[in-house]
């Protein structure tokens, strides 16, 4: 059976066996989760250039924690050609993101061209009868999603900056890396999604702390030689100090070529 079809008959399914059960006397769907009318979220899904998205689902996600990532607890029928989707929710509190795999897929890791959103919409406050009203722009993947190390907007902590060439025209298809220890070798401990063309990158943190700062254009390993590279040049040691739940912004980085020494 079709995906669609499946959840609409999944839906279909559920709201029978809720009207059934308030008929016999029982509980209805909403009166087990203490309220009369379901709540919900509802809205308009488009992507850069403003054109809706037809085919996206979004997640709804309880726990900012787990990263937006694996199974959401909820989920939204695809949006029509409108780019429109709307849901009812169990009263309570949600973040939202929308994606739009090429594969077709409700699941899995996103990849090059799939289209998604870059930060989460929340938190969401869901009450008895009231729906939110929650418009979100999709952005294309310009490469595969990188590495566990990403941890994505619900963590809490973030610096944000503009990575530049060294003629200080912002750089696309770059990202920026930060390391806990001040030799910045190895592995990044943490990276942000690439850059687009305003070279704005947003860097999230899982706890407060110090931060080794730099970016790149190649896919982690050793840099190339000549490759673009550079460090945060607002501390000698390319430190930036993040206070718990504080976003740090004019954390710029400026590219020139990696020389085989950092």
């Amino acid at each position: 059976m079709n995906r669609y079809l499946l959840i609409r008959a999944l839906a279909l399914a559920l709201t029978i066996t809720a009207t059934l059960a308030g008929c016999a006397g029982g509980p209805g769907q909403w009166e087990s989760y203490g309220v009369d009318r379901p709540g919900g979220v509802e809205g308009v899904l488009t992507d850069g250039d403003g054109r809706p998205v037809e085919g996206a689902e979004v997640y709804f996600y309880t726990d900012p924690a787990r990263k937006f990532r694996g199974p959401a607890e909820f989920m939204a029928e695809p949006t029509g050609p409108d780019g429109r989707y709307i849901t009812e929710l169990p009263p309570g509190r949600y973040w939202a993101v929308a994606r739009k795999r090429a594969s077709g897929s409700i699941s899995g890791n996103l990849q090059k061209g799939d289209l998604y959103t870059r930060e989460a919409a929340g938190p969401l406050d869901v009450a008895d009868g009231r729906y939110q009203s929650v418009d979100m722009e999709l952005v294309e993947l310009t490469g595969n999603m990188l590495f566990s190390v990403f941890a994505g907007g619900g963590s809490g902590q973030a610096v944000k900056g503009v990575i530049r060439e060294r003629d200080g025209t912002p750089k696309p298809h770059a990202y920026a890396f930060a390391y806990k220890d001040a030799r910045m070798a190895g592995k990044p401990d943490y990276v942000s999604e690439w850059t687009r063309d305003d070279g704005v990158y947003t860097l999230y943190l899982p706890e407060p702390g110090v931060y080794y700062v730099g970016a790149r254009t190649g896919f982690m390993g050793v840099p190339r030689p000549d490759e673009p590279y550079g460090k945060y040049s607002g501390a000698k040691d390319h430190s930036v100090s993040v206070p718990e739940g504080g976003v740090v912004e004019g954390v710029d980085v400026t590219l020139g070529r990696f020389s085989g020494s950092r």
